[in-house]
């Protein structure tokens, strides 16, 4: 829930009027994102419903899945005049938000900002999505390399970035053995 409340603070200057996020993965922090702004979320679907005739439909390639997923939102949901708030887990490809992002363009609905939960640094997911212009925030930055994730300070940060806080993995002596 703080995590949702963090990210609430960071965009509640850009007005948003709807969260939206993808079924599953982002549902957990947009719900109390939504919770923190009193906004109403909205969900893309990865399976068209059953009885819902028009939707804004898009594709996109998963990086960590690896294969072609369909999203689906109905357009009694997003619409003209909205201002979305894009939100999921891991920024990592920035393949799901752009695809995100996308569907509300279908639906003329103006994107405010995207924000996640963690961003792995190795990946080109903020590159990505930079055309949009929009503002993205991420609550941790991380990097994997050798075995371990590794932890970054927060680039907005008063203090200076000498690489890696922290790594999570094991310890590993030079025979390759697990240290304890």
């Amino acid at each position: 829930e703080a995590c949702g409340e963090e990210l609430a603070e960071r965009f509640e200057p850009m007005q948003p009027s709807k969260v939206l996020t993808v079924e599953a993965t982002g549902l957990l922090p947009a719900m109390f994102i939504g919770k923190a702004l009193s906004l109403p979320v909205v969900y893309a679907r990865k399976s068209r419903q059953v009885g819902v005739s028009d939707s804004y439909q898009t594709s996109y390639t998963s990086a960590s899945v690896g294969k072609q997923t369909d999203l689906y939102v109905s357009t009694e949901y997003i619409g003209e005049g909205d201002r979305v708030l894009v939100i999921d887990d891991f920024l990592a490809g920035g393949r799901t938000a752009d695809a995100l992002i996308r569907l509300c363009r279908m639906a003329k609905a103006k994107v405010v900002g995207g924000g996640f939960l963690i961003e792995k640094l190795n990946d080109a997911g903020r590159a990505f999505l930079s055309g949009y212009e929009i503002p993205l925030e991420s609550l941790a930055l991380v990097s994997t390399g050798g075995g371990m994730i590794h932890v970054h300070d927060d680039p907005r940060s008063d203090e200076k970035d000498d690489g890696p806080i922290g790594a999570i993995g094991a310890a590993r002596d030079e025979s390759d053995e697990i240290i304890e």
